[in-house]
């Protein structure tokens, strides 16, 4: 096991929200501050205005984006963007996996209301990976839980590995893959980011990168 002021430096604080407890290191900090700032600059962003050339055709369509679509998908957005700060800041790993799969729900949001089949096939499939993959995650934190009796990641950082920690390792760390729509899963995100709308589509692609950044953190927090 592995310390957290070893992985993420000195815990400049805590803060108590039920049983939720965020702490503050400089390395969450740092996720928080990239968080807040790219959600902002999203919200901010007026959807994109996309010119569509058929070959063999001597015309080019503009392509828009409805203002109620626009409206929802900017909401969506800033939802991910305070799920991806529970994701960067809790210290509870029923958190974390909670905070991850909504982030998951709320990216498949942003995509539900493009008109475009092909968009909406990617979304569905992308949807049943998010189910199937919520049941190693919350799978392997129910076996953690049962077997120390705690989920808080500061005790677990001082606890020694056993076989039963490893499997429940490697079930968070299939089921976060999944939720993350990380590699191999990835896949799911080919079509999706085909979807008009852009810049909204990118809060995709930082959930990819904040969920993998603090996933590698527990990983070596527990083992």
């Amino acid at each position: 096991m592995n310390d957290i002021t070893n992985l993420n430096g000195f815990v400049i604080g805590h803060i108590p929200f039920v049983d939720i407890v965020p702490y503050i290191t400089p390395f969450s900090l740092a996720l928080v501050l990239t968080i807040v700032i790219f959600t902002v600059f999203l919200a901010l962003s007026n959807p994109e205005l996309r010119s569509v050339a058929r070959f063999g055709e001597d015309k080019v369509i503009t392509v828009t984006v409805e203002q109620k679509e626009a409206r929802f998908r900017r909401f969506m957005t800033i939802l991910c963007g305070v799920c991806l700060i529970g994701v960067a800041t809790t210290g509870d790993l029923f958190n974390f996996a909670l905070f991850v799969s909504i982030t998951g729900i709320v990216n498949l949001g942003i995509f539900a209301v493009v008109r475009n089949s092909h968009v909406l096939d990617a979304a569905f499939e992308y949807g049943l990976v998010l189910m199937i993959c919520s049941l190693p995650l919350f799978g392997g934190v129910a076996i953690l839980l049962a077997k120390t009796g705690t989920l808080s990641m500061a005790v677990l950082a001082g606890m020694p590995g056993n076989p039963i920690l490893n499997i429940s390792r490697a079930l968070v760390l299939i089921g976060a893959i999944g939720e993350g729509a990380l590699a191999p899963f990835f896949a799911t995100k080919v079509e999706m980011i085909r979807a008009r709308g852009a810049p909204f589509i990118n809060m995709m692609h930082l959930s990819s990168l904040i969920v993998f950044t603090r996933l590698i953190e527990i990983m070596f927090i527990m083992g």
